[in-house]
């Protein structure tokens, strides 16, 4: 029985599958990492924050990330998201107005989109003509 439950604690530190302990200690440092199931909540949470460089440290300063996360979330209506981006966007030193301006472009964007795709407005015109804009 031994070495039957080192076998199977080797597999998972290789296969990366949290013990009932690591999964506990990793719920317990965020209540967000409960959405992984063990099987891959050490790598999920490793992925999460070696993302989070996408906010922070790339080309885009981290406020309009924020800001283009806060829109996209709001497109997608998730209730989750919405507060946090736009918590992390004040943070990130956005203003009340700037959020108003990125959540009426993401509807503006969902509205036209609805509107094309509803109608089903032929893709290829719609290239044509866009084309002939942008000159």
């Amino acid at each position: 029985m031994k070495k039957m439950l080192i076998i199977i604690f080797s597999l998972s530190a290789i296969f990366g599958t949290a013990t009932n302990k690591e999964y506990k200690k990793l719920v317990k440092e965020n209540s967000w990492n409960a959405v992984y199931p063990k099987v891959i909540i050490k790598d999920a949470v490793k992925n999460d924050k070696d993302m989070q460089a996408l906010y922070r440290e790339s080309d885009i300063p981290e406020k309009y990330a924020e800001l283009i996360a806060l829109a996209v979330s709001s497109a997608l209506k998730c209730q989750y998201c919405i507060p946090a981006h736009k918590q992390f966007a004040l943070d990130a030193g956005a203003t009340e107005e700037e959020i108003k301006i990125a959540v009426n472009i993401a509807a503006h964007v969902a509205s036209g989109s609805t509107l094309f795709y509803g109608n089903e407005f032929d893709l290829e015109l719609f290239k044509k003509q866009l084309e002939k804009k942008s000159k």
